[in-house]
């Protein structure tokens, strides 16, 4: 019987730092401009308690872009072992415009409703800074889609 393929993390949330602390960041709850310049966006990874001792490589995609690597996390240095949850965060990109796989215009800080895609896996040391495997044998997975919210009036004459 073959055993079945585990990812290393996955991504189960995503939120947004406030006063109070953190709340889930949904297309409901939009981000206001200020937010989106001076706060990163949060994610909660669950992790995998059997492999515990792997160091994880994550790579985020926004809006359908190219895939936007993130810091290697470092077992013991990154992520203290033996935790079942991580927060970790990233920042939309700081760019007016952008061009997804497609070659099509995106524009990251626009107002309207954008979505987030993260892939995740263990991360090999003698592949470090070099070809990133997410292959579900490397503990590989790819998120579903989050969707969230810029606050602001949304230009429709654009094409």
């Amino acid at each position: 019987m073959e055993s079945e393929i585990v990812p290393v993390a996955m991504v189960t949330g995503l939120y947004r730092c406030t006063f109070s602390g953190f709340e889930p960041l949904t297309a409901d709850t939009p981000l206001i401009l200020e937010e989106i310049r001076s706060t990163p966006i949060f994610y909660e990874l669950e992790l995998d308690p059997e492999q515990q001792e792997a160091d994880l490589i994550v790579d985020v995609i926004y809006d359908s872009t190219e895939p936007i690597r993130l810091p290697d996390l470092i077992r013991g240095a990154g992520i203290p072992r033996g935790v079942p949850f991580w927060i970790d965060w990233f920042e939309i990109p700081p760019y007016r415009e952008m061009r997804d796989m497609c070659g099509r215009r995106v524009y990251p800080r626009a107002p309207g409703i954008h979505t987030v895609r993260f892939r995740t896996a263990k991360r090999k040391h003698e592949k470090m800074g070099k070809y990133r495997d997410f292959s579900p044998l490397n503990g590989g997975w790819m998120s579903p889609y989050f969707e969230f919210a810029i606050e602001g009036e949304v230009c429709i004459n654009e094409q």
